[in-house]
């Protein structure tokens, strides 16, 4: 069986999604077209002759190459993301006359990204293409409200390697909190150094890291300066050994307005770092509240999130309860093996019709 797939995921993203449709038996090849090579993955060959996807040349030169390399001989296309990696999977498809399966990785219920033009042809394809996957329980409710037949959405959550993400008792926990991620509006950042304000009141030393780079860099920095946390919080941009990093911290905390289901959370929780997260996307299939993490209601209360966390630093046998349980959790449900059954039963659906 030869499949494509074309995403602009970033290389440990891709590679995170591919693994498990390679471990999958039938499959010969797949063909993955993105700007650069991913990670090195058995049966994947990659196309990535484009030098940038964020503009048009790039995007018509990656559906050029996949009218140049593609045929009908390829049984599945896959595309991660709607527009524009889903609609060239989309129109791959309807040439050839083969399944297409399209990824929503973000939460499909985004407006600021999910302009009314753009949803209109993102329902069109979603009710003429074979399956759709999303990141949890949540998103297909949206997905189904939206007049898709549930039987054609399946539940695929982010899966990690759960052998390379594991607590480590020999790295010392330099951080109380920590947070990985782009550092974009969204994410609402600022609410984390307004927590850090608040914690800062009963534990002065408490010791921050935010690991990431984007377009916030710079007003983070800025409210840091003018709030005298520069002793307490560490600005660290990007991180080369993201295991070290999550083993270095005790907890995880998340604000973010809008997520689907953070790769970040899972790989945290996978180390053992119990979660203070924002009840938004999918996070609710993965933190169960008071169990495994909390989850806040609402990502702007930050008095919920500061009470949250100075619990959890103040209680290590809940800590430790929650630690293990975190780790539980994700092996039991975000391995690539788990991701592998998934789409093993999008094929079989596919192979049915």
């Amino acid at each position: 069986m030869k499949i494509s797939l074309n995403c602009k995921l970033d290389s440990v993203g891709a590679f995170g999604f591919i693994k498990p449709i390679s471990d999958i038996k039938e499959i010969d090849r797949i063909d993955v077209f993105r700007d650069s090579e991913a990670l090195k993955c058995k049966k994947v060959i990659y196309h990535a002759s484009f030098k940038n996807q964020n503009n048009f040349i790039g995007h018509i030169s990656k559906l050029v190459k996949m009218f140049i390399t593609l045929n009908k001989r390829y049984e599945l296309f896959i595309g991660i993301y709607e527009i524009p990696h889903g609609l060239f999977a989309y129109i791959m498809g309807k040439i050839y006359g083969v399944p297409v399966v399209i990824s929503i990785i973000g939460n499909p219920s985004y407006s600021k990204v999910r302009t009314r033009i753009r949803e209109k042809i993102t329902y069109f394809m979603y009710k003429r293409i074979q399956a759709i996957t999303v990141t949890g329980s949540k998103s297909k409710q949206v997905v189904v409200n939206n007049g898709i037949p549930k039987n054609n959405v399946y539940v695929l959550p982010n899966s990690i390697d759960v052998e390379r993400f594991t607590p480590n008792k020999l790295i010392k926990k330099e951080f109380d909190l920590i947070s990985l991620g782009r550092l974009s509006p969204e994410k609402e950042l600022k609410n984390l150094l307004r927590i850090v304000v608040s914690l800062k009141l009963k534990r002065p030393d408490i010791r921050v890291a935010i690991a990431g780079k984007g377009p916030e860099l710079e007003k983070l920095k800025e409210y840091i300066f003018k709030n005298k946390l520069t002793d307490n919080i560490n600005l660290l941009g990007f991180v080369d050994n993201i295991v070290e990093f999550y083993n270095k911290g005790k907890i995880f905390v998340l604000t973010s307005s809008t997520e689907g289901l953070p790769r970040t959370v899972i790989e945290a929780m996978a180390c053992g770092i119990p979660c203070v997260a924002s009840k938004v996307g999918d996070l609710e299939d993965l933190i169960e509240d008071e169990v495994n993490g909390h989850l806040i209601n609402d990502y702007k209360d930050l008095d919920r999130y500061a009470e949250k966390i100075d619990r959890l630093l103040s209680n290590e046998s809940e800590y430790q309860l929650m630690s293990n349980k975190s780790i539980k959790e994700i092996r039991k449900n975000y391995s690539y093996s788990a991701a592998t059954k998934v789409w093993n039963n999008i094929k079989d659906k596919i192979g049915g019709q």
